[in-house]
């Protein structure tokens, strides 16, 4: 199995600035856009159907031109970039960003959709469905490329072959936080074709989408993105971009550095529930207090307030959980059951946002 980071399929997600209608783009808006059209009431299509399926769609929807590429090429670049998921049984269906940002294409609000392509860059990890050869890594690798960015203000094309793509564990970058150094970070001075994968087709995308500026051999950040980009990882360190157990923990911890909260809601919450577990009001637990203990809990993760306007820590938003429902949700292999109850208790509040209990299914599954 590979342990260096690799690109999706055979070619970029992208290759122009959005709403140049290049080829790319073409390809992959029109793969998210025929899911959305084509899905059943679960939200999901199969891969089979796809596949069978893609190309006629674009060439009469797209202005694709007949070609022999695997169908798996067509949704592979937007599954790498967490547009698209894909269960065990082989059915694919949009994520939230991926509804979000064909929303802002229809609008040809472009600086929404480079906010969310970076929103989910936050969000893509190694191991990943696209890149299955990939089994060993365990960590988020734009979080990685955009803080040594913000440090350096520039990376060479070189630094992203031979060493970029070779980052394993935090180890790897324990010495450059303390120097700041980039020679403190282990270089493949062997690099081959297959190391310039990444570089070719997912960072020159980046570039294409005007994300990143690409002179004189140099990356930088691009000034629009460039306080989103910011806003993300300026106090972040780079224990929140590597995982143990799931993803879910290191987007709990991370989304607790980017979103001031207020502690009184929490405590309202748990007033207005009158200290009773909203899963079951038979969960009794201890007295703290003089009350019976439960936890604060945020329905609709903060983590997830990047890609909304409105404000999700918000006492609507909070439900009281004994301690074994809070880690249920946090950690169980099944958590439809209590999502739906969770859902329908603040229902008015997910209503009034556009929030259904299929987008807080996805919200939740984490690898």
């Amino acid at each position: 199995m590979a342990d260096f980071w690799q690109a999706p399929g055979n070619g970029k997600g992208f290759d122009s600035f959005l709403g140049d209608g290049a080829k790319m783009n073409n390809r992959t808006i029109g793969a998210l856009s025929y899911i959305r059209e084509n899905s059943l009431e679960d939200g999901f299509v199969t891969q089979a159907q796809f596949i069978d399926e893609i190309k006629a769609y674009l060439l009469e929807n797209f202005q694709e031109n007949p070609n022999e590429s695997l169908g798996s090429h067509f949704y592979r670049p937007a599954l790498f970039y967490g547009f698209l998921h894909i269960n065990a049984d082989n059915k694919i269906s949009l994520s939230i960003e991926g509804n979000l940002f064909l929303n802002a294409y229809e609008k040809e609000d472009y600086l929404s959709c480079q906010k969310l392509i970076i929103n989910q860059l936050d969000n893509t990890i190694y191991p990943n469905s696209a890149t299955r050869k990939i089994k060993e890594l365990k960590l988020f690798p734009f979080r990685i490329l955009f803080k040594l960015l913000l440090d350096k203000r520039e990376l060479s094309s070189t630094f992203i072959s031979r060493t970029l793509v070779h980052i394993k564990t935090a180890a790897d970058l324990s010495e450059y936080e303390r120097t700041k150094e980039l020679n403190a970070i282990a270089s493949n001075s062997n690099a081959s074709g297959k190391y310039l994968k990444f570089n070719t087709w997912v960072i020159n995308s980046l570039v294409d989408l005007k994300i990143l500026i690409l002179k004189d051999k140099k990356l930088s950040i691009h000034s629009d993105v460039l306080n989103h980009i910011v806003a993300l990882y300026e106090n972040a360190n780079f224990s929140y971009m590597f995982f143990n157990e799931t993803s879910c923990s290191a987007n709990e911890k991370i989304a607790q550095i980017r979103v001031q909260r207020d502690a009184t809601l929490i405590q309202k919450a748990k007033e207005r529930d009158t200290y009773v577990c909203q899963v079951d009001a038979n969960h009794a637990t201890f007295t703290s207090n003089g009350n019976n203990y439960v936890e604060g809990h945020h329905v609709i993760p903060m983590f997830q307030q990047k890609n909304y306007a409105f404000k999700l820590d918000d006492v609507d938003n909070i439900s009281s959980l004994c301690p074994n429902c809070h880690r249920e949700i946090h950690s169980s292999d099944d958590k439809t059951l209590i999502l739906q109850k969770l859902y329908n208790l603040n229902k008015t509040y997910m209503s009034a946002n556009s929030i259904d209990l299929r987008d807080l299914y996805k919200m939740y599954s984490c690898a």
